[in-house]
């Protein structure tokens, strides 16, 4: 027999005997009983079992001295005595040995001599010696039996005590008693005795269910689970126990969720989903999201939810978005991704969770005003204080939206001590506030990165939907915005409706520690937010931007087979127009290109061992990161957390500083990264001294001792291995290239969107080259446009969120862009008109333009959702497109930007030529005199949307007070009207960020606005009403009426000197006739039935007449009343809703 049979022979008649290790020549057994622990090594000796066992004691047993002599003694003579009977069963000798440890264990129970009985430990031991006498075990039985609650009740009562029956030593005893069945403890009597002292038996029963459920969920807290982070790794295996833990818990999850509606146990369903946590399956995430089938937007298991705790919540919201996102996939064309499914309308309990806040971002008031002036006067209108928007909020109540909060989905589901509801009749609805919604956005998303990538993907469904414009238009259903969006793009000035791109901005600068994925994100993000906080984007800013947006919209190796808009260019002669002329077709070639040029493609190994330790280390560095759930390495250690840090560690080192030493190549190899290691470690322990720091360097010394047995040398593998892949890839890869000598070559990849324009300058001799690919180091110098780029991706290989459109929706804020259009202008003033240059030949020009086209064109990038990506060309070279398509970036900076400068030039003539002026005399004098307006110079420029921004911009500075006379503006004012009308191609009437500048500029006139001025410029917005080709109800309820109104409005309030009543009237009844494209005033039936059905789009125009007429004396409101056709009453009855 073998020693595992011996084994196996002997746990059956001893099954408390736990076998330690067993080799084919001896045995470790040890039994443990009380505070007795002992380990004994049975060795086989040669022609066993006639030799008998030898036995020994292991030295660490838990025994007095005395009693461990005594016992070795007698397993020996156990041995001896079997080995003399000459038997051949050789389990016997084993058998016997273990039973004579068991027995003497338990009959001489004893307290070690180093057990801490205090200082007369002798005297205890005797004193407990002597009041259990020989036997404690049966003096315990006997005084458990005799004294115990049981026995009392039945002497109480004149019943017999029943007892369970002990454990018998012997081996006969213990076979006889094991099929005898045991009679369980009868409750009768302590009920019954209960019931005398007055406890009823409801309250029995509730104290037994209440110390049940106790245990129960202490047991359930003591299951031992895998860690969270070892989630995030499918290789991951748990432990053993870890696995078992996980699996019980499920099993209990199954049974408990059938009585998830009984009050009594539903704590315990609920301290077993909170001690899964993360290892919940996704189904039961899903089926706690689920919600009522009856139409409603309620959840099923809202009471459950909310018990749950923040944590639970966040990854129900992540399993109902992935499940959502996954159905929205397989049912949507390619076109458009998730389509409603993945918008804040859409059907997820994050978005019902989210939206309230969201619309109060979009909606705060100020915020509103701030984004639609798109044209400001000077820098310090262009400063915003951005901070603010992100501040903490104070309010412990902070409501999300109370009159548009989510109703009962998630009424009573408060994470952070937010809770969204319906504020009630009575109750005092807070102030909408950008901050408290950014707060609260930030307290739902906690640091999920994954619910963090899901607000972020709904905002940009969202944008695509209402963002660049469209949301001012409400004549056109969702389907008709996306078609035309698609067709034609969404407006660069989009006002409030890009308060979404804002609100991208904010929560990234407030989540804190970003994903990594989101690194150039986050970069991008604060460049423009400081830009924005000091009013102007810096030429370096600029050169970051860049840098950024060559990280962002790197290509993926499969968007690298795909072919760049980089074909054939055109020659032009001097004498061709913008549109026209023909040449020699020129080819560009990729032969001269540097091989440098190309970042993915190095000459030499050293680049890929670069890229190889930083993959290695990355790893390493999470599991240090996994090593260290205290976070006690993590961030550098300040004088404010360990006072005289400083001057006792001069070289401080942590895990962060290590990973940004590896995301920055610092490291050259391995062993520097040892060095580094080792030194954070030994900061800890020289600090942390004496009784305070015990517990630092233990834990010190225990990651130390991990991460050099574990984690480094695993790296150092790692890394090994793969270069010896490296190697053997090569050696064939060369074997290959020599086998087809004389075939093709291949053709050299084609130029990447993201390689940098990379100068071959000469580096002095001791002097480090200044590594281009890091974003802060680039400077002025730096400044240059992309390449042109267009590519698919399959939609597996579309990432959630795009990060590229995320990008673009940072451009399109409207507090960014109105920096871009501002630079743009002040170049073309500046450094073109006063040097004299051509605006192509500015190296910043190309790269504004650049970026202002990818603000254009966000809203197409979002709608598409990353499954087409485009870097739009700067304009230097005229490509030809396919089709009738045309190089717009081409014709706004070397065809049309040179036309601005002219129109800035005839502007500037004009005001010399004007009263005051210093060539006035000249036109005095009839030897100069203003040049006509040339009406088709501007043609063929409605497509041109970048240039009509650019455009609008000189007018609104052309408009402050200061920058013109009276005079001049006569000649100046027609001259912007005409460029204006053919860019926007007569449609102005959506405008509403130019219009509403537009006004700012006039009411800062305030009482000196001369009546010309007034006179042209309502002219003209008449002039727009009636030029729209949109129709006539689009143009009655457009933001251009409004603006209008407003405008006279605002004048009339100013007085009689601005603006008379009577002309005010007559003015809006020509806005009226324009809007419904009539020739005379009277009334329009259009207009009456707008008003008379209190249309929702018609309620901002509506609220500017009754504005108007609650400020007009009672006749004269009753007659215009009547001239338009309108009720009195109804009307009446308005100004007063409106006045109160």
């Amino acid at each position: 027999m073998s020693t595992a049979d011996f084994i196996a022979e002997a746990k059956k008649l001893y099954p408390f005997i736990n076998v330690l290790s067993r080799t084919p020549s001896s045995i470790s057994v040890n039994y443990k009983r009380g505070y007795n622990c002992v380990a004994i090594t049975l060795t086989i000796p040669d022609e066993y079992p006639t030799n008998p066992l030898e036995v020994s004691i292991d030295k660490d047993a838990v025994i007095p001295s005395g009693l461990k002599k005594r016992l070795e003694k007698e397993l020996n003579e156990v041995a001896n005595e079997k080995a003399q009977q000459n038997n051949n069963n050789a389990h016997q000798q084993v058998a016997a040995v273990c039973g004579r440890l068991v027995s003497f264990l338990d009959t001489n129970l004893a307290i070690p001599t180093d057990f801490p009985c205090g200082s007369n430990s002798a005297k205890c031991q005797n004193h407990i010696r002597k009041a259990f006498g020989k036997d404690a075990r049966a003096s315990i039985q006997s005084f458990q039996q005799s004294n115990s609650l049981h026995s009392y009740f039945a002497k109480a009562f004149g019943t017999v005590p029943v007892h369970e029956t002990s454990q018998q030593k012997e081996n006969e005893q213990q076979s006889s008693s094991a099929n005898k069945n045991v009679e369980p403890l009868d409750p009768s009597p302590a009920l019954e005795f209960l019931s005398h002292l007055g406890v009823s038996r409801h309250e029995v029963h509730s104290r037994v269910a209440t110390a049940l459920r106790a245990a129960i969920e202490d047991e359930i807290q003591r299951m031992p689970l895998p860690s969270n982070s070892s989630n995030n790794r499918p290789n991951h295996r748990g432990s053993a126990d870890e696995d078992h833990g996980h699996q019980s818990l499920l099993r209990l999850l199954q049974s408990a969720w059938l009585f998830r509606d009984v009050p009594e146990l539903r704590p315990v369903l609920i301290c077993l989903l909170k001690r899964l946590g993360d290892n919940t399956p996704v189904i039961m995430l899903r089926t706690l999201g689920a919600k009522k089938g009856d139409g409603s937007n309620e959840l099923k298991h809202a009471d459950l939810i909310s018990q749950l705790g923040p944590h639970m919540q966040r990854l129900i919201w992540e399993a109902d978005w992935d499940a959502k996102v996954k159905a929205a996939s397989g049912t949507t064309d390619g076109n458009n991704r998730s389509a409603e499914e993945t918008t804040l309308r859409g059907s997820t309990i994050l978005a019902d969770f989210i939206q309230p806040a969201v619309d109060q971002y979009v909606n705060d008031s100020n915020l509103v005003q701030t984004a639609e002036l798109a044209f400001v006067g000077g820098i310090s209108e262009r400063r915003l204080a951005t901070k603010s928007r992100r501040m903490e909020a104070k309010d412990s109540d902070v409501k999300g939206g109370a009159d548009e909060a989510a109703s009962g989905t998630l009424a009573s589901i408060a994470v952070g001590g937010n809770t969204f509801s319906k504020a009630g009749k009575d109750e005092k609805a807070t102030t909408p506030s950008s901050a408290h919604a950014i707060t609260s956005i930030k307290e739902t998303l906690g640091r999920r990165p994954k619910l963090l990538g899901a607000v972020l993907d709904m905002l940009i469904s969202e944008y695509a939907i209402s963002g660049g414009g469209f949301g001012y238009i409400h004549s056109m259903t969702v389907e008709e915005k996306r078609k035309k969006l698609l067709r034609d793009g969404g407006s660069i000035l989009g006002g409030a409706t890009n308060l979404t791109c804002t609100l991208v901005s904010d929560i990234l600068l407030s989540f804190g520690q970003l994903p990594r994925s989101y690194e150039a994100l986050g970069i991008l993000a604060r460049l423009l937010d400081a830009a924005v906080q000091v009013g102007v984007i810096s030429d370096s800013t600029l050169a970051q931007i860049q840098g950024c947006l060559r990280t962002l919209f790197r290509p993926t190796d499969s968007d690298l087979s795909q072919k760049p808009p980089v074909t054939p260019t055109k020659t032009k002669t001097d004498n061709s127009q913008a549109g026209g002329g023909s040449g020699k077709k020129i080819k560009l070639s990729l032969k001269n290109i540097p091989t440098k040029t190309f970042p993915d493609h190095p000459i030499d190994d050293s680049e890929f061992e670069r890229k190889l330790l930083q993959k290695v280390l990355k790893k390493a560095i999470a599991q240090m990161k996994e090593n260290d759930p205290q976070g006690l390495f993590l961030n550098p250690v300040t004088d404010a957390i360990a006072p005289g840090y400083s001057s006792i560690i001069k070289r401080p080192m942590c895990i962060r500083t290590i990973e940004e030493q590896m995301m920055q190549s610092s490291y050259d190899s391995i062993e520097d990264f040892r060095d580094d290691t080792l030194l954070m470690f030994a900061n800890c322990v020289k600090y942390n001294v004496g009784d305070a720091g015990q517990w630092f360097r233990v834990e010190a010394q225990r990651q130390k001792q991990l991460w050099k047995e574990k984690i480094y040398p695993e790296a150092k593998s790692r890394l090994s291995t793969e270069k010896s892949k490296r190697k053997t890839a090569l050696k064939k890869a060369k074997a290959n290239e020599t086998a087809s000598t004389g075939t093709k070559k291949k053709k050299p990849p084609p130029p990447l969107a993201f390689a940098p324009g990379m100068k071959d300058t000469a580096v002095p001799t001791g002097e480090k080259k200044k590594d281009d690919a890091a974003i802060n180091n680039l400077t002025a110098k730096d400044v240059d446009p992309l390449p042109p780029w267009r590519y698919k991706r399959r939609k597996k290989e579309v990432e959630i969120p795009s990060l590229q459109c995320l990008a673009s929706m940072l451009l399109a804020d409207p507090f960014v862009v109105r920096l871009l259009v501002d630079k743009i202008e002040k170049i073309v003033r500046a450094d073109v008109m006063q040097n004299k240059s051509v605006p192509s030949g500015n190296p910043l020009l190309p790269s504004l333009l650049q970026l202002l086209n990818i603000a254009k064109i966000s809203t197409q990038l979002c709608a598409m959702k990353g499954k087409r990506l485009v870097i739009p060309d700067a304009g230097l070279k005229e490509i030809m497109m396919e089709g009738d398509d045309r190089n717009l970036p081409y014709e706004t900076l070397r065809n049309f930007l040179p036309l601005f400068s002219k129109l800035l030039l005839d502007v500037d003539l004009d005001k010399r030529m004007a009263v005051g002026g210093d060539l006035h005399d000249a036109v005095s004098q009839s030897l100069l005199a203003p040049s006509d307006v040339m009406e088709t110079e501007w043609n063929g420029t409605s497509s041109l949307q970048d240039l009509r921004v650019i455009v609008e911009g000189a007018f609104i500075h052309l408009m402050q007070p200061g920058n013109t006379n009276e005079v001049a503006l006569q000649n100046q004012f027609p001259r912007f009207v005409n460029a204006l009308d053919k860019l926007s191609d007569g449609n102005m009437i959506h405008e509403r960020a130019f219009i509403t500048s537009l006004s700012h500029a006039l009411l800062r006139y305030k009482t000196k606005l001369p009546h010309s001025t007034r006179d042209l410029v309502t002219n003209v917005m008449i002039k727009w009403l009636r030029m729209s080709k949109d129709s006539n109800e689009t143009c009655l309820c457009s933001a251009l009426h409004e603006c209008f109104m407003r405008l006279l409005n605002e004048w009339a309030s100013l007085g009689n000197t601005v603006l008379s009543r009577d002309l005010f009237l007559s003015l809006s009844e020509q806005a009226m006739a324009a809007s419904d494209k009539r020739d005379d005033e009277q009334t329009s039936e259009l207009f009456v039935t707008l008003w008379t059905k209190n249309d929702s789009h018609f309620t901002l125009v509506k609220e500017q007449y009754l504005r108007m007429l609650t400020s007009t004396p009672d006749k004269t409101a009753e007659s215009w009343k009547e001239r338009m056709g309108l009720p009195v009453e109804e009307v009446d009855a308005s100004a007063m809703d409106t006045s109160s």
